[in-house]
């Protein structure tokens, strides 16, 4: 026996006991004419089932249909190699992803032998790849398009040649953020994906939802009525409102719906999903409209406010922000007990900008939590650097108490600066408990634990104000600046006055009056035997380099 022909021998051997790849023989009109051990197993026929037919019925009936197996053929022909991947179909008619190779097999004259087919299965790489490709264009979470898909959706709507109306829905789930921190982020990911799934239920024809991230989900919709707007935002609006019942809880859901057209409310993707914004959080606001069109004239309002939270942010950093403080007295002696901190704010272009315009804003924004921690820090240095040994007292919004990591933050900066904590006062109004009286006292709780005093602000304002002091103890009340107004001229204001210093004094709670600016007001304070009180009458707030006594 020749060299050649055992080569041979050996070399049939090798190819046919392959079992990674499907490595067989097709003759020149694609009749498969060997069979290896890999494509037995890849295909699941044996080789006396296969050999003798036309390998094209490995494929889809309409490849086959369509000729795709001789096309195949022709392009090995014409290039040496034809080389692709697709859906390849097996005796048992299922499928898997192959990569496929076809040579040309010739003689020494070139004449053309038939073809040597090489197939590979790589289903599981593709399906990693398919998983990769869908993770950049859809929400991992919810499965709903992203960011990336969105935009692509709405800028070929935009340079579509027939120039189609549609519309922007900005979608706001109200008070997720409450619901996530009360019930878990377990609990907030099942919602997400509870509303998703209604969502994908209730989609028609060139609708489509996505999720931008945490509850901001955003939709688009063609159009050619307004009352396919309309009907879409109420279907929008059913799937992410309404009850959901879990194992151990129960949560009501709403949401807010802001609506933009385009070109009416802009020609760019970011001018019309900034307006539908605009529009959503004007819906938001609003306790009869959950479904809000975008209007210039009232939207411009919010826009301005968007901007003036965005300068908050950035004012921090830039140092824009400073502190005054006023002082607090006793009323018998006039000493100074301690001091209440205000905030400034002198911005850029502005100038100052009054507390009771800004602070409101940032607490929708959620810029009063950066603010706030800012303060607190401030506070203990700057008290700290000039020898300021008297109580000061901080306001703490509601948002603050509400934010998960309230407590540990005061306690870092506490530790990191080393401010004694029995000089720190926290004031806190009955809107701050209100919302959610439970969590707000258990923060309370902890705060006082830590030695924190805790004052209750603007006293007599609310309609809850006795059965707060019944639920917790406070130490200290500060009365209304509201109730000094008319306490000099209307008998029944002083009597209220009188009452809550009675008040009190029965529960052992110390009682500062704020605002106090005449000489008249003080005297009667000190007649009703109010112990400490505030008040422009002694000077307005300053700096803490201007202030009279500091220890």
């Amino acid at each position: 026996m020749s060299n050649d022909h055992l080569t041979d021998i050996a070399y049939r051997h090798f190819i046919e006991s392959v079992k990674d790849y499907a490595i067989y023989m097709l003759s020149a009109d694609g009749t498969v004419i060997s069979w290896n051990e890999g494509a037995r197993r890849a295909k699941g026929y044996l080789s006396d089932e296969i050999i003798g037919r036309y390998f094209g019925l490995f494929y889809s009936e309409a490849e086959q249909l369509s000729g795709v197996p001789a096309k195949n053929l022709e392009i090995a022909l014409r290039s040496g190699q034809f080389e692709g991947e697709g859906w390849r179909y097996r005796k048992d008619e299922s499928r898997f992803w192959a990569h496929v190779m076809i040579d040309t097999i010739r003689d020494e004259q070139n004449t053309l032998l038939g073809f040597a087919k090489i197939t590979r299965d790589i289903s599981e790489q593709k399906a990693i790849n398919d998983r990769i490709a869908w993770m950049a264009r859809y929400d991992a979470l919810t499965g709903l398009p992203n960011r990336v898909e969105f935009f692509e959706r709405v800028e070929k709507l935009i340079t579509g040649n027939d120039a189609r109306r549609f519309a922007i829905f900005t979608i706001d789930l109200d008070k997720f953020k409450e619901i996530n921190d009360l019930q878990g982020h377990l609990i907030g990911d099942q919602l997400l994906q509870r509303v998703a799934g209604a969502v994908l239920k209730t989609l028609q024809k060139e609708e489509m939802v996505a999720r931008f991230g945490g509850d901001e989900f955003v939709a688009v919709k063609p159009f050619s009525d307004e009352g396919e707007v309309d009907a879409f935002a109420a279907r929008l609006w059913h799937c992410f409102s309404g009850k959901q019942t879990f194992a151990a809880t129960e949560v009501v859901l709403s949401a807010s719906i802001g609506i933009s057209v385009y070109p009416e409310d802009g020609t760019d993707i970011n001018t019309i999903l900034s307006n539908s914004d605009l529009a959503m959080y004007r819906a938001k606001s609003s306790l009869d409209h959950k479904i809000c069109w975008y209007e210039r004239e009232m939207d411009d309002k919010t826009r301005q406010r968007n901007m003036m939270a965005a300068d908050i942010r950035r004012g921090i950093h830039a140092g824009e922000f400073s502190l005054h403080y006023q002082a607090i007295r006793n009323i018998k002696d006039r000493s100074i007990t301690g001091y209440e901190v205000l905030l400034r704010w002198q911005h850029p272009q502005l100038g100052t900008i009054p507390p009771d315009v800004f602070i409101p804003i940032a607490e929708e924004s959620g810029a009063i939590v950066p603010l706030g921690y800012w303060v607190l820090e401030q506070v203990c240095n700057e008290s700290l650097e000039n020898g300021l040994n008297r109580k000061v007292s901080v306001n703490i919004s509601p948002v603050q108490l509400r934010h998960r990591s309230f407590i540990e933050k005061v306690r870092e900066i506490l530790m990191r600066t080393a401010y004694p904590v029995s000089l720190l006062e926290f004031e806190v109004t009955e809107t701050a408990v209100v919302i959610n009286k439970q969590l707000a006292f258990s923060v309370l709780h902890h705060l006082q634990k830590m030695g924190i005093s805790i004052a209750l602000d603007d006293f007599g304002t609310g309609y809850s104000s006795l059965s707060m002091l019944r639920d917790f103890h406070f130490d200290v009340i500060k009365l209304d600046r509201s109730f000094m107004t008319d306490v000099e001229s209307n008998p029944q204001v002083r009597s209220f006055v009188r009452a809550i210093i009675s008040l009190g004094n029965s529960i052992n709670t110390p009682l500062i009056a704020e605002g106090v600016e005449t000489a008249g007001q003080l005297q009667i304070l000190e007649e009703e035997g109010c112990d400490e009180m505030q008040g422009f009458l002694f000077g307005e707030p300053v700096d803490i380099k201007h202030l009279p006594d500091r220890r």
